[in-house]
């Protein structure tokens, strides 16, 4: 089985010659923009009235998630507007993806680390099964976009890499779900 991130490097690769900006100026804006991103996601995340009746728990969580998501999806936006080629969509899709993914990651230890130590593992192998699915979801994917099944179509490699970013934003708001509704 190919590994997640031999699969993204053959696609950036084999794609990059196509591209009208580089990776590597691609990431220098983007680590500016994040920069300012932040700042603007804090401001709002802090005028973000409190709900009635959440818990400070719940209530640091929505903000903390509101700032977060604030800044991924509008380095998504920000990064289509710079390359909206079909390569620029789809590495918008997997680098947002990857985002999602670290933002679950970091919400799923603050789940764990509420959790009673003999509840942990029932957490653990969810997000364990989770992981794997993922895996196996990206190296389909990986087959499905080759030529000889989708004819080599690029609207299919934006579906299919769309696909994985969806997937990873609905895993990380079950994750701020189960957060939100702790005592």
């Amino acid at each position: 089985m190919i590994s997640r991130t031999l699969f993204f490097l053959l696609f950036f690769q084999c794609t990059s010659l196509f591209s009208q900006i580089s990776d590597s100026e691609m990431e220098t804006l983007k680590n500016k923009w994040r920069v300012e991103l932040r700042s603007k996601g804090h401001e709002l995340a802090q005028k973000t009235q409190r709900e009635e009746g959440v818990s400070d728990f719940s209530d640091s969580i929505q903000h903390a998630f509101l700032e977060d998501t604030f800044v991924v999806e509008n380095l998504f936006s920000k990064q289509l507007q710079k390359e909206s080629t079909t390569l620029g969509i789809n590495k918008a899709n997997l680098a947002c993806a990857s985002e999602y993914e670290i933002l679950a990651d970091k919400y799923y230890g603050i789940l764990l680390s509420k959790m009673k130590t003999d509840d942990k593992e029932s957490l653990v192998s969810w997000q364990n099964s989770w992981k794997s699915m993922m895996e196996k979801e990206r190296a389909l994917i990986g087959k499905l976009m080759q030529e000889e099944y989708s004819g080599g179509g690029s609207i299919q490699s934006i579906t299919y890499t769309k696909r994985l970013m969806t997937a990873q934003k609905d895993h990380l708001l079950i994750l701020i779900d189960y957060l939100t509704h702790l005592i």
